[in-house]
């Protein structure tokens, strides 16, 4: 057989892996996209070959060569040499196309380059190895048996070479303008990106039409922001977004405490105060009967690493990679401790897990903390063999050290029970009912443990001059649709809560995010000072247009009262309004969307983030 059809049947073989691949996805995270019709499916198959043969090509473009070049391969070295490269050239790639079909529920996107950066901070990966082997073993025997697919199928193409063409050179030249030419995606003036998916299918099923392989390709190297000047051609442009906050004219300070309590995956669908009473949270329903409940918020990110800089230094996750992992993260920072260091503040931020996880250590001696209590910390006991610390004895824990602190004090507190592998202590299981999802279980402990921290809370000296504020980092696995739309992957509950505010109840309907939490403590504090941070206060009236802004699939999104928009800045802006009374939303929507990313990345990118450009 002659090189140039062993090379196309490679090519359709690799197409076939491909195609398998995209099926075996999209059935196994059904639930998580909007594929309504025998012929959308159809459509999302077909249109995936795009950025498939993209995928394919470019990881394969040495290899085809080789096996173009008027060569024989006789000797088994020269065999191995060149099977090794083409096994080494799609085995990765195709291990993380698996990998997304587990844990896409998780993320709600396909893998990108940032996976390799979040990895190796601390010891997450290894910890997590034994687990995600337990939970996920059928994936692995699925990429052993491709594996050795691969390696036979690509011996017998091998075989079949005769090592003979007139027109190799013809052929190669065509080979590597094939390679260009589709892994741009055509002869269009700008090369496909992941966004480009979008035009196929509906922004809740881009990953069906994307491929693993392809997003990673597109994505390394993308950290860097791009200094964007929107606002600087936008009339009034502080009217859509101000950084800049001031607080001084609302009120005397006062220096109550402040904790703020980050619950893992929380996600607004487990809860059944948003859910006609179906939930897994029957104590966090209750303490939001007596708080103020945001019943429109989001978080800015889909993991912890990304939540944790949102919620408490007003850092969205606008770009590819995390900001703990990424290039800027040694920027200065403001953050609720730091701001309040200068009247007199302690502070210290408590995660019961392993010391070094994600990074977390480090950056809250960035973000200001005086202290991190971690598992080092803590202790060897109440161990859950995979993370840290189960919740419960936890938190009794930062219940107790809190009397040790001096007064006025921030305190934090993430938990982590409700992370996958869901492990609760073994005298739970038959206490707390299992759900549809394996989460389910896991928060209702986590709940439980909640519930245990206020029981010892009320307890103590400095409870009664204490503002709490309960979140989640980012969502966990959906069951309910509602909670798997563009939108949804991203609600959580915000509450506020002081036990002796009678005024701080009730319910405020707008949308907030998590960058508006500090803001919004700051603001309810009657803090002195001006300050910059990208987040809004809940309490402050002036404030024109309220969002939440987010970032998927290699574009921007925010979300607003009456509309959603999403852009990758380089293509058409899509408003889908939310409700009936939206008057020149897309306009509104497009500069506020446009205000906030200018602002923030020329302050990231000019390490600005606590001061004037």
């Amino acid at each position: 057989m002659s090189n140039r059809k062993i090379v196309l049947f490679l090519w359709a073989f690799l197409i076939a892996v491909y195609s398998l691949l995209r099926i075996s996805f999209v059935i196994l995270n059904f639930s998580s996209f909007s594929l309504n019709s025998p012929t959308e499916i159809l459509m999302v198959l077909f249109a995936g070959l795009r950025f498939d043969l993209s995928a394919i090509f470019i990881t394969n473009v040495l290899v085809s060569v080789i096996l173009l070049l008027p060569l024989k391969f006789h000797q088994k070295s020269a065999r191995i040499v060149i099977t090794s490269l083409f096994l080494l050239s799609n085995l990765p790639f195709l291990l993380f196309n698996l990998i997304d079909v587990g844990y896409f529920h998780f993320t709600q996107k396909r893998t990108t380059a940032d996976f390799f950066g979040v990895a190796m901070l601390g010891d997450d990966f290894f910890n997590m190895l034994p687990s995600l082997l337990r939970d996920y073993w059928g994936l692995l025997t699925g990429f052993l048996i491709l594996s050795v697919v691969l390696y036979k199928s690509f011996l017998w193409f091998i075989k079949q070479r005769t090592g003979k063409s007139r027109w190799w050179f013809v052929e190669i030249a065509v080979t590597i303008g094939l390679t260009v030419l589709l892994f741009r995606g055509g002869l269009q003036y700008k090369p496909i990106s992941v966004l480009t998916a979008a035009r196929y299918t509906s922004n809740q099923n881009v990953a069906t039409v994307l491929n693993t392989t392809f997003t990673i390709l597109k994505t390394i190297g993308k950290d860097e922001l791009k200094n964007y000047d929107f606002d600087k051609k936008i009339p009034s442009d502080l009217t859509y977004f101000n950084p800049q906050h001031s607080y001084a004219n609302s009120g005397v300070f006062k220096p109550m405490n402040v904790v703020l309590i980050i619950m893992e995956s929380f996600g607004k669908e487990y809860t059944g105060y948003f859910n006609q009473g179906k939930g897994y949270t029957p104590f966090l329903d209750s303490l939001m009967q007596h708080s103020l409940t945001c019943t429109n918020a989001f978080a800015n990110g889909k993991k912890s690493i990304e939540g944790i800089p949102g919620i408490v230094s007003g850092i969205p996750a606008l770009m590819n990679t995390p900001y703990i992992s990424g290039q800027y993260n040694s920027n200065n920072l403001n953050s609720l401790p730091f701001l309040l260091k200068k009247y007199g503040y302690t502070s210290s931020f408590y995660h019961g897990g392993n010391n070094g996880t994600m990074g977390f250590e480090n950056f809250t001696k960035m973000a200001g903390y005086d202290h991190y209590v971690g598992r080092n910390e803590y202790g060897d006991k109440d161990y859950d063999g995979t993370w840290g610390v189960y919740d419960e004895p936890f938190f009794q824990f930062f219940c107790h050290e809190l009397n040790k602190q001096k007064q006025p004090f921030v305190a934090t507190i993430f938990s982590l029970s409700s992370h996958h592998p869901y492990a609760i202590p073994p005298q739970y299981n038959s206490r707390f009912k299992e759900g549809e999802q394996p989460i389910h279980q896991s928060v209702r402990y986590a709940d439980y443990a909640l519930q245990q921290y206020f029981d010892c809370a009320k307890k103590q000296s400095w409870y009664h001059n204490t503002l709490f504020i309960i979140t989640a980092d980012h969502t966990g696995p959906s069951v309910v649709s509602q909670y798997q739309t563009r939108t949804g992957i991203y609600e959580v509950p915000i509450v506020y809560f002081a036990p002796d505010d009678s005024l701080l109840q009730g319910q405020y309907e707008n949308v907030t995010q998590h960058t508006d939490i500090v803001p919004g403590v700051l603001n309810y504090l009657h803090y002195p000072d001006s300050f910059k941070f990208f987040g809004n206060s809940i309490f402050d009236k002036t404030v024109s247009v309220r969002f939440a802004v987010s970032f998927l699939d290699g574009s921007y999104q925010l979300i607003t009262n009456n509309s959603i928009s999403v852009t990758d800045f380089d293509s058409e802006y899509h408003f889908v309004l939310r409700n009936a009374k939206a008057v020149n939303d897309s306009a509104e929507a497009s500069n506020t969307l446009k205000v906030f990313v200018s602002l923030y990345n020329r302050s990231m990118i000019h390490n600005k983030l606590t001061e004037d450009e």
